[in-house]
């Protein structure tokens, strides 16, 4: 994948067309991004077509040593992966899009393994 110069973050908000509601932004590529079309390699041997993504938002909970519960939006589409590795994940077109937008893959998938959280009431 050739690589990707830094997106204009044009806004931040919170995605309501999605449960539960998603945190996104609404990103403007350089002229050459933006009309590219790409084949984006994702986990699960989904592959989209078409130019970077403006509205991009993800979310990444750990869920194991080597298992993570993603989220992604990428304009007008939301996937939902409820466990894949760290190899599926930085192995797709997620670490380079991500690295433009100045964010390191590796370190989203460093976080501590989310904590189960018992209900009040719950037995223990």
């Amino acid at each position: 994948m050739h690589s990707l110069t830094a997106p204009e973050i044009v806004r931040c908000y919170v995605d309501t067309a999605f449960q539960p509601h998603f945190p996104a932004m609404r990103l403007r590529w350089d002229p050459e991004a933006a009309k590219a079309e790409r084949l984006w390699y994702l986990p699960a041997d989904i592959c989209l077509t078409g130019p970077a993504p403006e509205c991009f938002g993800i979310t990444i909970q750990r869920q194991g040593a080597d298992a993570y519960g993603v989220r992604l939006l990428w304009n007008g589409t939301c996937i939902h992966w409820s466990r894949l590795t760290r190899v599926q994940l930085m192995a797709s077109a997620l670490a380079p899009l991500l690295r433009a937008m100045g964010t390191d893959l590796w370190y989203l998938l460093d976080q501590p393994i989310a904590a189960e959280v018992a209900l009040p009431g719950a037995a223990a």
